[in-house]
C-alpha cells in the first residue's frame, strides 16, 4: 500500500507543478475493489458506476452530481458535469482504472494525457 500511496503522492505533486487541476484520485481494480483513494474523495459505493463507464455507459452519478461522457479515446474517458462542477477522467490500464476528479477550469485533454502516463505505470501491477 505504501507503493500506491507514494505513486499517488508523486502524481499529485506532478499535477500541481504542471497546473493540471486534478483535485482527487482513485485507483480501482477491474473487479471493482478500491485500491486507493485520496482523502478528499469517497468512492466506496461507486465502484459499479465507475466500471460501467469503462464498459460504455454514457453518464455517471457521483456524490450527487451527474457527469456525462463527452469524449472516449483509446487513452480514456472524459465525463463532464453540465452545471460546471468539474470533470471525471478515467484512464484504464491492465488490471484496473485510474479515476480522477478534475476542476471545472481543467483542460480535460491535457488531464487525460497526464493521467494516462501515470496509468501506464500501474499496468499489470494491480
Amino acid at each position: 500500500m505504501n507503493d500506491i500511496k507514494n505513486f499517488v503522492d508523486d502524481l499529485g505533486i506532478a499535477a500541481f507543478e504542471a497546473s493540471v487541476k486534478i483535485a482527487g484520485v482513485a485507483i480501482l481494480s477491474d473487479s471493482g475493489n478500491i485500491i486507493f483513494q485520496t482523502d478528499n474523495w469517497d468512492l466506496n459505493n461507486e465502484s459499479n458506476n465507475i466500471l460501467n463507464i469503462v464498459k460504455g455507459s454514457k453518464s455517471i452519478d457521483l456524490n450527487g452530481a451527474t457527469f456525462s461522457v463527452i469524449k472516449t479515446t483509446p487513452d480514456g474517458i472524459i465525463a463532464t458535469n453540465e452545471s460546471g462542477m468539474g470533470h471525471i477522467i478515467f484512464a484504464p490500464f491492465q488490471g484496473g482504472v485510474l479515476v480522477s476528479y478534475a476542476m471545472a477550469q481543467a483542460d480535460t485533454s491535457i488531464a487525460l494525457s497526464f493521467l494516462k502516463s501515470y496509468a501506464m505505470r500501474l499496468s499489470g501491477k494491480i
